[in-house]
C-alpha cells in the first residue's frame, strides 16, 4: 500500500450571481433555465398571435450573449402552439385569412427587429 497521498479531480457546478448588461428591450430572463453561463437569455415583450381565438404563435425578441450553439446576435423568437382541427371549405377560407393576419403580425415584428438591429439596439 503506497504512502502517498491519493487525489481525485471533481467536477462541482458552484453557484453565484453574475451581473450581466441587460438591452432596454429586456422584459426579463428565465431564470430557471440558466444554469451556465451560456444559457443565459434576454427576452423581449411577448406577442401571441391568434387564429380564431386560439392562440397558434407567440414570439418576441431573444439575445443570447454567451451561447455556444444558438445565435448570439438578437433574433426574434417564435415558438409554435399545438393547432389543429377539421375545417368545411368556408371554415379554411377562414383559416387562410386567419394564417394571412399572422404572416402580417410576424412581418410587423420582423420589421421592429430590423429597425432595431440598424439602430445598433443593445
Amino acid at each position: 500500500m503506497s504512502t502517498e497521498p491519493r487525489t481525485a479531480v471533481v467536477s462541482l457546478l458552484v453557484s453565484k450571481a453574475l451581473e450581466i448588461d441587460e438591452p432596454d428591450w429586456c422584459t426579463g430572463h428565465r431564470t430557471d433555465e440558466a444554469q451556465f453561463k451560456p444559457d443565459i437569455t434576454h427576452y423581449g415583450p411577448e406577442h401571441a398571435i391568434e387564429i380564431n381565438g386560439v392562440r397558434v404563435l407567440q414570439a418576441m425578441l431573444a439575445q443570447s450573449p454567451f451561447a455556444q450553439r444558438a445565435p448570439r446576435d438578437l433574433t426574434l423568437y417564435v415558438e409554435e402552439g399545438s393547432f389543429t382541427g377539421s375545417y368545411s371549405p368556408a371554415e379554411v377560407e377562414q383559416l387562410a385569412d386567419a394564417l394571412e393576419q399572422a404572416a402580417a403580425e410576424l412581418r410587423v415584428l420582423g420589421h421592429g427587429l430590423a429597425d432595431l438591429i440598424a439602430g445598433g439596439g443593445r
